[in-house]
């Protein structure tokens, strides 16, 4: 009577511990989801600050008499070059010197 009762605890331990197991995935799912929604919605104002910034620099460049559509080609470009620079830096990392 007593293996009965020793195997009837080892399944139940086997089945609780598959529950928890997949309790805490799902647990660490919702929270990665919750977090992505805060970093989406951060880089989204990140983002919309960053416009507004360029928008004051050919706005500014304007005010200082640059045409228009100089003071936005200029403003561009550099965003660009910028962009350019930042992909060339991630397509041919530097190697850490090896001590």
């Amino acid at each position: 009577m007593s293996d009965r009762s020793l195997k009837k605890v080892v399944t139940d331990l086997s089945h609780d511990a598959g529950l928890l197991v997949r309790q805490e995935i799902a647990l660490a799912k919702a929270q990665l989801r919750e977090k992505a929604v805060q970093f989406g919605a951060a880089g989204f104002l990140a983002y919309l600050g960053a416009l507004a910034l360029l928008a004051a620099l050919v706005l500014g460049m304007i005010a200082l008499g640059v045409a228009a559509w100089l003071a936005a080609l200029a403003v561009g470009g550099i965003v660009l070059l910028g962009a350019f620079l930042l992909v060339q830096r991630a397509r041919h990392p530097k190697k850490a010197p090896d001590a």
